[in-house]
């Protein structure tokens, strides 16, 4: 179970009730004719899980899974399915290695774990356990995910894979050009053993080949996510932007740069237990002696002698690589929860809490302020209306009012019930790391700022009040997100086709906006797409990522290199800002290729997504 299934796990459990806060800000003029950008990240699937049966239209190249023939239209193995067959990892030393040595291939696939998956009849996680519905005896490679669990079906989620910081430098090597090691570092490592519920142990690290599977758009999955490819701008080279999961990958949207451990803004050690050690156990091949969303999650990547480090290093130096490490920095690269609760409150911090200090790292929201130009960070479940109005809030009022003694007299009894309703459905559906903002000292201290924050529901006010700000970045329910085990890529289509259809019934707001639709990671899901190395933190794999509007390329598939950081370079591209920090992602050139279409030849480089857009267009 992940830092996010932990957290609604423990929302469902106890109910905490928590306050709202609302707010707005001004607009001033950009240099394309892109007046609103409204930028919506889902959760966890790598682009090959996504789009890798997908055929683009005449005249358009993609590389994915079925392209490079890993797979035929009808999901059984290609002709060079060896090509993403896996190996089992040798580890002959003591330490941990970014880049295990490769050994015999898995005979068959191990069977697909259920870790993760909630049932929502109970509200309850389901044991991690083999998934029956898939078979023992996979083959060694992808496998269509709905030949065995039909696309959007009541019951079409699936288990969640690992998918952490070092895990995903093991998987990847850092570039990808080997991705062999995907399966063997899941079910070695695991989500990491310090973990409270449902944690894995040495030799069953509750992580089978779910990894491996992908969705088959040549056979009808992902309908919605077909179509806008096939009348918008599809790219197949957009990474996340750090190795490893949601939180430090939202934050890395927010800010281009990663979280820090401080006392009062000032750089300082973490407690022992949340640094992170990823050599092996003794007696273990590849389970990590102190890793797990309770537990080692920072690390200090500038010095070699901590754990795990040297080894990524050396492949940075090896391409001629920064580490963007300060000096005694400890870097949150896993998931902590953010410092501030919704009502802006400090939430306890210690060695036991799992929180990561208040941040004082720029942010695109200071950076849009300051110029004036207005924004909001939507983060559903802000707002009252997205948790009263949420499917789950009468299941868990049931739950709650058998739980509260009806001996408490009235009206009190009632207001009990009411608000840890409340309070265990926001929980729930509310996803605090993907609300960095909230991480802020800067943003929480401030009201103006702070008051950017919103919900759902004030969302789809300021659409049909023609109050959109300029920039808009939407975060949807975690129940609808496309998060596997709780969530499922139909759920998130439905999301954004309600999304997409609330802007275009507004003709005058759709005739000058872009809607981009990603995913913070890619899950711990294979992909065989290339990665550049920026720095220690990443890049990470392929994750989806379009461009809808009227001004993207029609059926086009963009193949210049992009990451999170992209995204904030367009905001400043086009409202005129500058970038957030001298250490800040969005600092690095646009690439230049001659010699490969996906790769720079002035690493490291990332775009501004101007490539996907044709501003000659005339609306």
């Amino acid at each position: 179970m992940n830092s996010k299934n932990a957290f609604i796990y423990s929302s469902l459990a106890l109910g905490v009730a928590v306050a709202i806060t609302s707010g707005s800000a001004s607009a001033s003029g950009p240099v394309t004719p892109i007046q609103h950008l409204i930028v919506v990240v889902g959760e966890n699937v790598s682009f090959d899980t996504l789009y890798g049966a997908y055929k683009p239209a005449k005249g358009q190249t993609i590389n994915n899974l079925l392209s490079r023939r890993i797979i035929k239209a009808d999901g059984t193995p290609g002709a060079n399915y060896g090509l993403a067959m896996q190996r089992k990892g040798i580890n002959p030393t003591e330490k941990y290695s970014a880049k295990p040595l490769r050994g015999d291939a898995y005979p068959t696939l191990p069977q697909p774990y259920q870790t993760g998956m909630l049932d929502l009849a109970t509200l309850q996680f389901m044991d991690s356990i083999p998934d029956a519905r898939f078979p023992a005896d996979l083959p060694n490679g992808p496998f269509q995910i709905t030949k065995y669990v039909p696309y959007g079906s009541a019951n079409s989620a699936t288990g969640d894979p690992a998918h952490r910081f070092f895990q995903m430098w093991q998987q990847t090597g850092g570039n990808n050009f080997d991705h062999s090691l995907f399966t063997w570092v899941a079910t070695t490592a695991g989500i990491g053993g310090d973990n409270i519920t449902d944690a894995p142990v040495p030799g069953d690290a509750k992580q089978g080949g779910e990894l491996m599977g992908f969705f088959n758009m040549s056979q009808g999955d992902a309908p919605l996510f077909k179509q806008l490819a096939n009348n918008y701008a599809l790219s197949d080279n957009f990474h996340q932007t750090v190795m490893g999961g949601t939180g430090a990958n939202f934050f890395a949207i927010a800010t281009g740069d990663v979280a820090v451990y401080n006392n009062a803004g000032i750089l300082a050690t973490p407690p022992a237990n949340q640094i992170e050690n990823p050599n092996p156990q003794a007696g273990t091949e590849n389970f990590y002696t102190q890793d797990g969303y309770q537990g080692g999650s920072y690390v200090n990547c500038s010095d070699g002698k901590q754990p795990g480090v040297r080894s990524i290093l050396s492949i940075l130096r090896k391409n001629n690589r920064a580490g963007n490490c300060e000096k005694g920095a400890f870097y949150l690269v896993n998931n902590y929860d953010v410092p501030f609760n919704v009502d802006g409150t400090a939430k306890e911090l210690g060695a036991d809490k799992f929180v990561y200090p208040p941040q004082t790292v720029p942010t695109i929201g200071e950076a849009l302020s300051a110029k004036e130009v207005s924004w909001k960070w939507y983060t559903a479940g802000r707002d009252a209306g997205d948790v009263l109005n949420d499917d789950i809030y009468p299941l868990i009022r049931a739950s709650v009012d058998a739980q509260v003694p009806t001996t408490i007299p009235e009206p009190d009894r009632t207001q009990i019930v009411d608000a840890k309703t409340y309070g265990t459905t926001q929980g729930a559906v509310y996803n605090s790391i993907g609300d960095p903002h909230n991480a802020s000292s800067n943003v929480v201290g401030t009201p103006a700022l702070r008051d950017h924050l919103k919900g759902m529901e004030t969302f789809l006010s300021d659409v049909n009040n023609g109050t959109l700000p300029a920039v808009s970045f939407v975060v949807p329910k975690n129940l609808v997100s496309g998060h596997p085990g709780y969530s499922a890529p139909a759920l998130y289509e439905l999301f954004i086709n309600n999304l997409v259809n609330a802007v275009q019934s507004k003709p005058a707001l759709w005739a000058n906006t872009a809607i981009i639709i990603t995913t913070d990671e890619g899950g711990g899901y294979f992909d065989s797409g290339f990665i550049q190395n920026l720095d220690f933190f990443g890049d990470g794999p392929r994750i989806p990522f379009l461009v809808v509007s009227p001004y993207a390329k029609k059926a086009y598939v963009d193949h210049v290199y992009h990451d999170h950081a992209s995204v904030l370079k367009f905001i400043e591209h086009n409202w005129g800002l500058q970038p957030l920090s001298s250490r800040s992602r969005d600092n690095l050139p646009n690439p230049i290729t001659s010699t490969h279409p996906y790769r720079p030849d002035n690493q490291p480089a990332i775009g501004d997504l101007t490539s996907m857009f044709d501003f000659s267009v005339k609306n």
